[in-house]
Order: structure tokens, then sequence, then C-alpha cells
């Protein structure tokens, strides 16, 4: 069967929720062409991948519609025509229906083959079911095409019928893909960062979401509230565009997480380590950074393993612009050691990276171009290479690529590119250039290639000022020698979207996701969510990784419909550190 491909839409938009019913599409699903039924649904995201220049992506809350089939539409601001097939099991006719929206002097029309229709769609205020002409289609391939554009409408998905009506709430059945089983769905205060733990001590997955503003709200798995901290609001609009800092994790290992976080009680910011269950602060110290006032940039805390025992230790990373700080605390926040920088913002990058490079059971720290010792230490820096602030890393990832036995540093390093570092030396191994390099993952996803692969999310830029949607990204390939293998799409579509990676089918095989799609063994995208991906690990303890998607105010957890059930992975510590807790979009 030939798989749909799906791009995505805008990721800082907040899209309104939607339900997923997942056991109503057994016996159809968008994306499957050669559907063996008398309807075939044809979603707008099939004709995706070329989006003509000006086309973009939109959600339900773009479009302010309360609900957009797979939550995805295209408008279509280009002339250009958009083109896909479908493939037809039986010839016959087949009548047109098309949901779409727009303005009175925006629309529309659809050709199949060598037929045009005379009905005219999108230029209805609302998004509306309507029945086109009757066609009649071909066994095997057809050609589908948006035509005689009037720019400004919107569609968001057609169907062929041999029946002479199909009603639009028909439709919601065959959203997603049928391997893919929603298993929780919360709604919660807007945010772009959400911790997760067990907060309570029964063994199941707990979470807290912080806002831009850093108040925390803590969650229980049946989504009971369990306590909110608010953050003072004389300083509310001084926080950080960037997630917020905080870390949950069991210091005294009595089954029940703390959450360590950012607060201030008057005038005075503090580092606290707080009852999981109650909020309540266990002990505290003098948050790391200059006196108030200052800006909050970077502001990220990470689990690191950096004296003998169990990983145990706080690192905090400060940057207020000018003055850039690591410093490293143990359970009791003992400060331990501290780095500090004067460089300007993102000089350092988004995030800190505790990571064991040598394999001496020590974790090494990792920030921007810079490599220190468990002992705060400096080991190496590429300030030489990337001095600019400009040029900051955004994204790590750490892997064995060439094959030598040693761990090897990703880079996705913003305007400069994608560099392969050797991990206790930092010396180059390859460097290669796409676009504004984002986000950055690897391993063996491609068919036929026995050897990994890197894959980046390559970032460009629209002029704001022409009324251009300013973030767009496509997915560039490399071979594990640096080689350009090629580029998905082949066009750059609105967004700025995440990778996460994973043992989806409990199988020990990981699976790559990026944005709402599975990317394929061909290096392209199958829709299997309605929102953008944000983090993947053993969220119910089965032993397969679940998928979390975060649309701003839901949060969701989809995992495969017949995983392989073992034992919880988050048993292990190392896995808890580095694949749960130690998590962040950079």
């Amino acid at each position: 069967m030939i798989k749909l491909n799906l791009l995505f839409i805008t990721t800082f938009l907040l899209l309104l929720p939607f339900k997923v019913n997942a056991n109503d599409r057994d016996h159809l699903f968008i994306g499957e062409k050669d559907i063996k039924t008398d309807t075939i649904i044809v979603p707008a995201s099939d004709f995706l991948y070329e989006l003509p220049k000006g086309d973009i992506i939109a959600n339900s809350w773009a479009l302010r519609e309360e609900w957009v089939f797979n939550n995805t539409a295209i408008v279509l601001n280009s002339l250009s025509n958009l083109l896909t097939h479908i493939t037809v099991a039986q010839a016959g006719d087949y009548y047109l229906f098309v949901r779409s929206k727009g303005k009175p002097n925006s629309s529309f029309k659809v050709a199949v083959n060598d037929q045009v229709t005379t009905s005219i769609f999108g230029n209805d205020s609302l998004m509306t079911w309507k029945q086109g002409e009757r066609f009649k289609l071909l066994e095997g391939k057809n050609v589908v095409k948006i035509t005689r554009i009037n720019a400004g409408a919107a569609f968001d998905v057609l169907a062929f019928t041999k029946a002479p009506s199909l009603e639009e709430k028909e439709l919601k059945q065959f959203e997603l893909n049928p391997d893919v089983k929603l298993l929780k769905e919360y709604s919660i205060p807007a945010s772009n960062s959400v911790k997760f733990g067990d907060l309570n001590g029964d063994n199941l997955t707990d979470f807290v979401v912080f806002t831009r503003d850093y108040s925390a709200h803590a969650f229980d798995q049946n989504g009971k509230e369990l306590w909110t901290w608010e953050a003072p609001e004389e300083y509310r609009r001084e926080r950080s565009e960037f997630e917020a800092p905080g870390v949950i994790w069991d210091f005294d290992q009595d089954g029940k997480a703390e959450l360590v976080h950012w607060r201030m009680t008057g005038e005075k910011e503090w580092l606290v380590i707080a009852d999981g269950q109650s909020g309540e602060v266990i002990r505290q110290t003098e948050w790391p950074t200059n006196p108030l006032p200052h800006v909050y940039n970077n502001f990220r805390l990470a689990i690191g393993k950096l004296t003998a025992g169990d990983p145990n230790e706080v690192v905090v990373f400060t940057d207020m612009g000018g003055t850039i700080r690591v410093d490293a605390y143990d359970s009791k926040l003992t400060r331990l050691w501290n780095h500090t920088e004067n460089r300007k913002k993102d000089n350092l990058g988004h995030y800190v990276y505790p990571v064991d490079l040598n394999e001496d059971g020590m974790d090494e720290v990792l920030v921007g171009s810079l490599l220190l010792d468990s002992d705060g230490k400096e080991l190496w820096n590429r300030f030489d290479l990337l001095g600019d602030n400009h040029d900051h890393a955004d994204n790590y990832k750490f892997a064995d690529i060439n094959g030598d036995g040693k761990r090897d540093i990703l880079t996705a390093n913003s305007e400069t590119g994608v560099f392969m570092y050797e991990g206790l030396t930092g010396e180059i191994i390859w460097q290669n250039i796409a676009e504004h390099s984002q986000q950055i993952e690897s391993g063996n996803f491609l068919k036929g290639q026995s050897e990994p692969q890197v894959v980046v999310g390559a970032r460009t830029y629209g002029n704001r000022q022409a009324g251009e949607q300013y973030l767009w990204s496509q997915l560039y390939w490399f071979s594990k020698e640096g080689e350009m293998l090629f580029k998905w799409p082949q066009k750059p579509i609105n967004g700025n979207p995440d990778f996460v990676k994973g043992d989806w089918l409990g199988n020990g095989q990981d699976q790559l996701f990026w944005f709402k799609f599975f990317i394929n063994e061909e290096g392209k995208g199958d829709l299997y969510f309605p929102d953008p991906v944000f983090h993947m690990f053993d969220f119910t303890g089965d032993g397969a990784e679940e998928v979390i998607t975060l649309d701003g105010r839901t949060l969701r957890v989809f995992g495969a419909k017949n995983p392989q059930v073992s034992k919880d992975k988050k048993e292990d510590l190392n896995y808890l550190k580095h694949k749960v807790v130690n998590h962040t979009h950079y």
C-alpha cells in the first residue's frame, strides 16, 4: 500500500483540542490510496510534498475552526496548482466532495485527469462540506489537481465516493493511522515545557507543567492536579521566551520524586527542591544569577552524575547575557563548582548536557562549544570556530557514528551548519551546511543502508515585513561521513518542529518521528499524530516507548496499537536520567 506523506503546521500556534477515536478506523484510513471500498479520502496533506512558495500549513486554531481534518489544512496563497495521485481499485463513477473555506473573492476548482469542476470551492466564511461533480475514475492511477486558484482559500480534505451522498461527520473515523492508539489526553495550562516522573510513589508517570512565567502545576497520571505554585505577578513579563527550568528526580530514593525548579520569594530568587506530591519546599539555595534586575534567557536544569554512586547532582545553566554560568550542586543543594563565561546571550546555546563521554562512570558537562569535566574543569572549547553568539549550538546528540567505539558529538549549530566532533577532544570529524541547523538526530533509519545516518531539521526564515510566515523547515539527510543524501520535503514548509526517537514497537528498534510524522524507511513522513511530537519514552512502563505530543494546551500520549510488552525501561536510572528527565526541545 502507498502511505500518505504529510507535512506540518506552525509549531508556535496553540491548537484547539480535538478527540481521536483510534478504534473506529480498522476498515479505512487516510493515506491508504488503494482502498478496497467505495470511498477514497484525499487529505490536504497529500498535496504537500512540493508546496508552492507562499502556501502554508494551518491548523484548527489558525483557521478559527473547531475541527480540521487531521488538524492540517493548506492555505492557498499561491496561484500555482497542487497535484497528487490516487490509486483506484475499481473504475467507475465517483462523486466529489470538498471541505473548504475562504473569502468572497477566494476560490479554487478540482481537476481529475482531464475533467475540471464547474463548481468552485473555498469562498465560504466557515469551513463548508460541499458536493462537486461526478467523475469517471480509472482503475489504477488518477491525477487530482487543485486548480483555477484565486488566492486566500483553505481546504483540509477531498473525498470521492460512489454513493450520491457523504456526510461530513463520517470523515472523522478516517483520521490518522490505524497503528496509533491514543492512551492519555490531558487539558493543561498553556505551556511549552512539561517534565515527567513519579511524584506520588504509585509507579505511574506523573508530570509538572511549566508556564512561560515559570509557574509550576503538578498532575498525577489520572490528570488530577496535585498542587500549583504561581510565580509572582510583578516579574512575569520578564521571563524567557524559552522553556522554564525544572527537573523531576527522586533524590532520597523513597519512590516519590522531588521537583527541582526556580522560585521567587519576595525579591529573592531560589533554586528549590520541592516535595513532588505537595509542592512544599524541602530545601533551597540562592539562584545562581546576578542580583535583580536581570534578563531571563536560557535558564535550564539537568541531573548529572558528578560523584560516586547513582546520578544525584543538579547542574544549573543560567544565561543572563553578558554573564553565563554553569553551577553544579549535590542533592543537599550545596554548590560543588561553578564555571562562568562573559559572553553574549545564546553564545553557549540553550541547554546543558551532563553525559559520560569517556565511559569512566562520571559525567562530563557539555554546554555550547565548551566541555567541562565532572569537577567543572575545562577539557576543551571551540570558541575559535563559534565565537559569535549567532553561531550557537541549538541541539546536541551523542552516538558512535563512525564506528570507532567512541561516543561522538553531533551538533546542529545554527548558521554554521552541522558538526560531528570527537567527544573528548572537540576535534571536528566532519562538517556540512543545512541552512540554520536547528534540530538533529541519528540512527539506522533508511532502507538498504547498514550504517547510521544523521538527519537535521534545517530552518529557514520568511520575510515578516512582506507578510510571510517567519519559520520554515525541511529535513536534510546525511551519511555517517557527512555527505548530503537528500532533502524532505523538497521545499521548506512553515513550522519549527522537533524530533523524538524511540522503541515504538517495543522490539528494540528505534523509530524516528518529526513533528506529526513517523519518518519511514524512505526518509519521508507518514502522518501519525494530530499535534507536534514533544517527548518519547516508556510512559506506561510496558517496555515500549510512547510518543507524547504537546499543542500548547493539550498533552496527549500515543502508543503503538500492538506493541511488544516487557519490563519498565524507567527502572534503569541511566535511562530515566537521559531519556526521560534531561529533556529539552533544543
